[in-house]
């Protein structure tokens, strides 16, 4: 059979069968969950605020930490079928542009939740370990403290985002038209487009910071608040801001977290090893890597149950601020989860919230 060469490009064939299942079915479960859960939370953040008629800055500085969090992790589940997309087909196809806001988006996710989650749990430590510095608590500080994260993540992640590019790559083989035409195979990648050195450096950059130091702290900040609580076990029971409780949600919120990135970053080190030694990567390690990758987006999918726990913690004692309304004159009730103080006024003199 005599074949002709073409000069069209054709992509590799896309994923099929049970293959594309076990690719198709987690990504899409975790896209829907994280979704519509982290959408929920906002919209439930925005209702509370609505009902006392204040800004969330009023709900105390806790409900900044969890605003934060649910942001980012919506903007991760969001980027989701891009990720999906491009596993399926084995081809990138959205150009240079959606590349970059890709590598952006899923490397927020690694970097700007572990800072914010870094700093709740410096919150909690400082309100449990220190409670007599109150200043750590104040909402501005609360603001300046996730701006100035936020800013840091982008700019840790800003040379991967602005040297990534779509790259093409051939010699995959070929396709067989009924014309006997040979279509040679090219393959359009979303890579980070860095050099082997500068990537080698900017790997080891981003795991000390996003992964080694946040680690470190966490560890020390939670085992500091753990000692604390059982040795003033009944002064804190007895205290009107459940800080024991909100504790133990955030290190429920912070150790689930922690354990699907721990074993994404873990083959990303013994990666950067192997190069700089020198020996060879065991193949089991590139499939282990390839299913690591989902766990960030199982934790971006499912870190909103724990924020919603937080908030019902808050919820509950703005609610019984708020029924009673009718009861009391110009009393001024404090919110104890909410940290805000509250004004309410009969119906008399028309119902009304402030802070």
């Amino acid at each position: 059979m005599n074949l002709t060469n073409s000069s069209i490009l054709y992509p590799p064939p896309p994923l099929a069968g049970a293959s594309f299942a076990k690719t198709a079915i987690p990504y899409s479960i975790c896209f829907v969950v994280g979704t519509l859960g982290n959408t929920a939370v906002l919209s439930y953040v925005f209702f509370i605020t609505r009902s006392l008629k204040s800004s969330v800055t009023a709900l105390g500085n806790t409900f900044i930490y969890i605003v934060a969090l649910c942001a980012v992790d919506l903007l991760v589940t969001v980027s989701i079928p891009f990720n999906l997309s491009n596993m399926i087909l084995n081809n990138w196809v959205f150009g240079e542009l959606a590349c970059k806001v890709h590598w952006m988006l899923e490397l927020s996710n690694k970097m700007c939740s572990t800072f914010i989650l870094t700093a709740l749990a410096f919150d909690r430590y400082m309100a449990i370990c220190h409670p007599e510095i109150k200043r750590i608590h104040e909402m501005r500080h609360t603001i300046y403290i996730t701006t100035i994260l936020a800013t840091l993540s982008f700019c840790l992640i800003s040379p991967v985002v602005l040297s990534a590019r779509v790259t093409s790559f051939g010699n995959l083989g070929y396709y067989v038209s009924t014309k006997n035409e040979r279509h040679a195979v090219s393959r359009q990648m979303c890579t980070d487009g860095m050099a082997r050195e500068w990537k080698l450096w900017v790997s080891a950059f981003l795991i000390f910071f996003a992964f080694v130091l946040p680690c470190t702290l966490l560890t020390y900040f939670y085992a500091k608040i753990v000692l604390r609580l059982r040795r003033q076990r009944r002064t804190m029971l007895q205290s009107r801001i459940p800080l024991r409780r909100i504790t133990i949600y955030t290190m429920a919120a912070t150790f689930f977290y922690l354990s699907c990135q721990i074993p994404f970053w873990l083959p990303q080190i013994y990666g950067i090893i192997s190069i700089v030694v020198g020996f060879k990567v065991n193949p089991k390690l590139m499939t282990f890597t390839y299913y690591s990758h989902l766990l960030p987006f199982i934790s971006a999918a499912f870190n909103w149950i724990f924020y919603a726990r937080l908030n019902s913690q808050f919820k509950k004692d703005c609610e019984a601020a708020v029924e009673l309304t009718g009861k009391f004159d110009d009393v001024p009730l404090m919110c104890p989860h909410c940290e805000a103080q509250l004004s309410i006024r009969s119906s008399s003199n028309g119902k009304k919230t402030s802070r």
